[in-house]
């Protein structure tokens, strides 16, 4: 606020402190620091220290909340002769700069006060608040709480948008402010910490997190139950949200590789050498040539590169055989 309007302000206040004109000169009086009121009006102590008893008066109406009047050395010297001060400025460019105290609800303040109603509706993760108006800041009164309400909260899921009716106890009654935005919801996902290639398997040491908005969450691996342990499918870059169609249950068999066939009856266990004739994860069923006889038997993966041979089966073949040599 400028000197000028300053001294307009006081000029009004003039009738007020009239009593003051027939006092005595006061001795000893130094210019305060700058100062905070937190009242309607500005006094002559707060611009003055040292004041006697009966002289103090107000001389001005104050700031609005927050905002500050600077009282330069024309407006100094002005009170200095109006109320007789014996007051002798240091330098040409003495001033004062008086502000109202205030209770401020920034937008910090309402960004939180939207993630609670965000989340009261049931939206999950990282929730950012983006308001319409980034710079927005509402002014009260020192002696007014800084509590708020968000009244007749709309907030709409599809394009996340949100608006509300912010109300706040004012000086003179309730400030209604009608507050608007976006909300940006993140989820922390695990990506690859370097580039794996096809059919490998995924641990611990392979992977950290990254976030992304939720609308890019279909589709991709969420939680690291759902790829530790894991072969990917395809060679697969590090830093990227994984897709949940590129990873799968490690095989435990593999397609053209050798394995150990188990083959277990009531008297007996027995081992013999196959070549895989499918890949398969633990407890799939899979066929495997007998590299001895060049049948054809199938088995249940049991672990890494073992078969066991349905018995029955096995069975069913020997007897097959037997048949077979007697016609």
């Amino acid at each position: 606020m400028n000197s000028r309007f300053a001294q307009l302000l006081i000029f009004s206040f003039v009738f007020v402190c009239n009593v003051a004109l027939a006092a005595p000169a006061a001795a000893g009086v130094t210019l305060r620091s700058d100062a905070e009121v937190n009242r309607p009006t500005v006094k002559l102590s707060d611009v003055f220290d040292g004041l006697p008893d009966g002289i103090d008066c107000d001389i001005a109406r104050s700031p609005v909340p927050g905002k500050s009047i600077t009282y330069d050395a024309n407006v100094l010297a002005h009170l200095k002769h109006q109320y007789k001060l014996d007051w002798t400025p240091q330098t040409a460019t003495e001033h004062i700069t008086i502000t109202t105290a205030s209770t401020k609800i920034t937008a910090e303040d309402i960004q939180t006060a939207v993630i609670e109603k965000v989340k009261a509706l049931n939206v999950s993760g990282d929730i950012n608040v983006m308001l319409d108006n980034h710079a927005l800041e509402i002014v009260l009164p020192a002696d007014r709480p800084s509590n708020f309400a968000l009244n007749n909260f709309n907030y709409e899921g599809i394009n996340k948008r949100f608006k509300a009716d912010l109300v706040a106890d004012g000086f003179a009654g309730p400030v209604v402010m009608p507050v608007s935005g976006h909300i940006v919801v993140k989820h922390s996902v695990p990506v690859l910490v370097h580039r794996l290639e096809a059919g490998t398997l995924v641990g611990e040491a392979d992977i950290t997190w990254a976030d992304v908005t939720d609308d890019r969450l279909s589709g991709i691996v969420t939680s690291a139950e759902a790829i530790l342990n894991h072969e990917v499918k395809q060679d697969t870059d590090a830093g990227m949200p994984i897709l949940a169609r590129n990873v799968m249950p490690p095989r435990y068999v593999v397609r053209g590789n050798l394995v150990t066939m188990k083959i277990e009856t009531p008297v007996m266990m027995i081992t013999a050498q196959g070549r895989a004739l499918q890949d398969g994860k633990f407890g799939d069923t899979v066929r495997v040539l007998n590299t001895q006889s060049n049948r054809v038997v199938e088995g249940t993966v049991e672990s890494d590169g073992v078969v066991r041979i349905h018995s029955t089966r096995v069975v069913a073949a020997a007897n097959a055989d037997t048949s077979a040599k007697q016609e």
